[in-house]
């Protein structure tokens, strides 16, 4: 298997709160694997926020989470194919009728952190943060500073089995421009949180915090068929 380039996300849920169970189904057995045989895809995977939305409550407006990873050059290319196969599947009337998809990324490895080990049984959940920096005239020193100070200190959190960073490809106003996508093991995501969190007042006191610093969307993701 090739080295990821780049990760296509799909921000969904289920629009008929009885049928979220029968549709999680769908995703994972049917809707996934037909979409992981498009060109350029190296792996997929499916996942749950670990809290899920109550049912007519204001929420992020999604439940689930697929990570398509793309080992493709062109990955804009890799990415209309994904969208090209599920019109196909649709007119072909091979969705779900309640499946919705609420928002798509497309970003590139970006930095030292740009090894991505595709999904295992092992890997139990994410942490899935877009960040950045609130200062546009400092954004290499921040990038550099994520790089050599902040993934060191997350993974000796001892939270994580691993981290990757990512860059979107089209960045677009003021959106947060980078992910990080932590991978937590056996420990699960609620123990990974608190460990990470438990570091922070460390961290700052010891002037490891670059002032830039800011987060946007952050979630935590378990498995989909748990």
């Amino acid at each position: 298997m090739h080295p990821a380039t780049g990760l296509f996300v799909v921000f969904s849920r289920c629009n008929d709160a009885a049928r979220i169970p029968d549709w999680n189904r769908w995703m994972g057995e049917r809707h996934v694997p037909a979409m992981a045989e498009t060109d350029g895809v190296r792996a997929a995977s499916h996942w749950a926020l670990s809290v899920q939305p109550t049912p007519g409550m204001p929420s992020v407006g999604f439940s689930h989470v697929t990570l398509y990873e793309l080992e493709a050059g062109d990955l804009r290319a890799a990415a209309a194919g994904l969208d090209d196969r599920e019109r196909a599947l649709r007119e072909d009337g091979a969705l779900d009728p309640n499946h919705c998809v609420i928002e798509t990324d497309l970003l590139e490895t970006h930095g030292r952190w740009n090894a991505k080990p595709p999904p295992s049984p092992a890997l139990t959940g994410h942490v899935f943060a877009y960040v950045g920096c609130n200062d546009p005239r400092i954004e290499s020193e921040w990038d550099r500073w994520n790089d050599d100070v902040h993934m060191p200190d997350m993974l000796a959190s001892e939270a994580f089995a691993g981290v990757s960073r990512w860059r979107r490809v089209d960045p677009g106003g003021r959106r947060a421009r980078w992910l990080t996508l932590y991978d937590v093991g056996e420990i699960g995501v609620d123990v990974a949180v608190e460990r990470s969190a438990a570091v922070m007042p460390g961290i700052v006191a010891r002037g490891r915090k670059h002032p830039a610093h800011v987060g946007a969307l952050t979630v935590t993701l378990v498995r989909a068929d748990a």
